[in-house]
């Protein structure tokens, strides 16, 4: 004799609530006037390499917080070079 259970009709879950897009950098909050030296900007870029090198591309939360390390980093890379470095000229 076989048992029949009967079929549960579930009403489909709610869509997570969705938020607009935040951008990682907002230019109101950039970095001071002035860039810091070039090999220190270069040194920041390689600890974030460092940092996250083993990152895991599946979890959205390391790969945010590696987005937002690795923008960091290129921001402070690229304002170090645009500035023009205070050193002896020849």
């Amino acid at each position: 004799m076989r048992i029949r259970l009967p079929r549960l009709r579930a009403r489909r879950p709610e869509p997570a609530p969705t938020h607009p897009p935040v951008p990682l950098h907002d230019p109101a909050f950039g970095l001071p006037p002035g860039a810091i030296p070039l090999d220190v900007a270069l040194q920041i870029a390689r600890e974030a390499l460092t940092r996250h090198q083993n990152a895991n591309i599946h979890s959205r939360v390391a790969m945010y917080f590696t987005a937002v390390d690795y923008d960091h980093a290129l921001r402070a890379l690229v304002d170090a070079h645009d500035h023009p470095q205070d050193g002896p000229t020849p």
